[in-house]
């Protein structure tokens, strides 16, 4: 894949489908105003448990999308179909548990109107199949445009709707919850056609008990490992749902994750771009370009982080016209680099995923996931909600230490990577990088303008004078 192809595929993955952002962040002066943290807790809420079922729901069968696509060329609509069913069935039992779940949860009196609201925070789980074979679909195919243009079809009728609902009809979390359901119903029909109907991959049902057996016996490893995600980014908020912590609270708390989640924006869209690039560096046994490819997408997260922390209370000055969700500026200026690291996971992850080598993840996210877990549930009664934001911080750190404790990974690393001092090096300049940016942040406008150029500028003499791009 030429340079000019990457370029070009992480602008569909990144900058078209975050087209949506900049027009929602433009929206936001609009509608804060009519939204309270009370409605950003409930929403968070909801999105917190249903993430958790989203995280269960594949019960790691996706593992084996992406291999058999590079395993069976000719046939991988077979193995998808099955993954298909076994998904659809998962969901439709999850969705049922999970509206109980919300039904005893959500502060609010048994009534139709909570019944409504958990059916609405519930029926996601179901439309979310489609998209899994869909983001595993198109950028194997190096197709960008059905998974980018579908999606971005949804997000701009979630924007619409939400901003009617908001601004006109101020409808609150009502108007924060009900356009991704419409929008996620009208996503998974497109993705029938595409899916289903283009690439002629249909549900099917797997009559093979041996076949399925060892479909669950390398998937379901994957549980925790998807599940680990979930506690990294939802545990907190469940949590202190169920700790009777202020909803005001939980609502600034999940605003300032949404607006510091932006900076992992680019990070996710360059790995995802050459996603079929890291496969075959892997699998050829080219681990100079394996390394190369890492360098390039921890600078441009490390980059990315510490530009957006820098200029985030100029953009909630201009953006958010509400005192009371101002306070979560400073909560988003450290959560834009609590997943700085992923880029590293990636890199360790991809090993694992090729080899089938499943109960190795544990590791990576499951652990990490449980850390911030169980410092949530020890520090949140005591410090409240701000605790959450520092544990979270710490549990991704935390998987730059898995290569010094887990010979699996020691030995892996050290075969692309090779001294494994280097990983130091990363988490110093992370380190200093995150406390350079809080005191940049708090610097006038022009000398933050300055220093924002002067960082770029030295990405690019980096990657010129070290070839980076040559080994791409």
């Amino acid at each position: 894949m030429s340079s000019a192809k990457i370029v070009k595929d992480t602008l569909f993955y990144g900058l078209v489908p975050k087209l949506t952002i900049f027009i929602s962040v433009f929206t936001l002066p609009l509608i804060t105003p009519f939204l309270t943290t009370y409605d950003y807790g409930i929403s968070g809420v909801i999105s917190s448990y249903t993430g958790f079922m989203i995280a269960i729901m594949p019960m790691g069968l996706n593992i084996h999308l992406t291999n058999s696509f590079f395993e069976l060329p000719k046939h991988y609509q077979l193995v998808w179909g099955r993954v298909l069913f076994l998904m659809l069935l998962s969901s439709l039992l999850l969705s049922i548990i999970n509206f109980i779940i919300l039904t005893f949860t959500l502060p609010m009196d048994f009534s139709v109107g909570l019944m409504l609201l958990c059916f609405l925070g519930t029926v996601s789980i179901i439309y979310n199949v489609n998209s899994i074979l869909a983001q595993h679909l198109f950028p194997l195919l190096q197709n960008p445009k059905p998974l980018v243009f579908t999606n971005l079809s949804g997000s701009l009728m979630t924007i619409l709707l939400s901003f009617v609902m908001i601004y006109y009809w101020h409808m609150g979390y009502w108007g924060l919850v009900v356009p991704g359901v419409i929008s996620g119903f009208i996503v998974f029909l497109l993705f029938v056609k595409f899916i289903w109907i283009d690439h002629h991959i249909r549900p099917l049902l797997e009559h093979n008990k041996r076949r399925l057996t060892h479909m669950f016996k390398v998937g379901l490893p994957l549980v925790p490992h998807t599940l680990g995600f979930v506690f990294l980014t939802n545990s907190a908020r469940v949590i202190m749902s169920q700790l009777d912590i202020s909803y005001n609270e939980i609502g600034l708390y999940s605003h300032g994750c949404t607006m510091g989640d932006y900076a992992v924006m680019v990070t996710t869209a360059l790995t995802l771009a050459i996603g079929p690039q890291i496969q075959r560096a892997y699998r050829s046994y080219d681990y100079t370009k394996y390394r190369s490819l890492y360098y390039l997408c921890q600078s441009v997260a490390l980059i990315s982080s510490t530009c957006i922390c820098i200029w985030l209370p100029e953009i909630y000055s201009f953006l958010i016209r509400n005192e009371e969700l101002r306070q979560s500026s400073s909560i988003a200026c450290l959560m834009c680099f609590s997943n700085v690291v992923f880029a590293f996971y990636v890199f360790l992850s991809t090993p694992v995923f090729i080899g089938k080598n499943t109960i190795q993840l544990l590791w990576l996210v499951f652990i990490p996931g449980l850390l911030n877990f169980l410092l949530c549930l020890i520090f949140i009664p005591i410090y409240g909600y701000k605790a959450a934001v520092y544990s979270t911080i710490i549990a991704y750190w935390s998987q730059l230490l898995i290569p010094y404790f887990v010979s699996f990974y020691r030995s892996n690393v050290r075969m692309w990577l090779g001294d494994l001092r280097k990983i130091i090096f990363v988490f110093v300049v992370l380190l200093l990088s995150l406390i350079c940016a809080q005191y940049f942040s708090t610097l006038m406008w022009w000398i933050k303008l300055l220093l924002t150029l002067l960082i770029i500028v030295l990405f690019l003499f980096f990657f010129r004078y070290k070839r980076m791009y040559e080994l791409i």
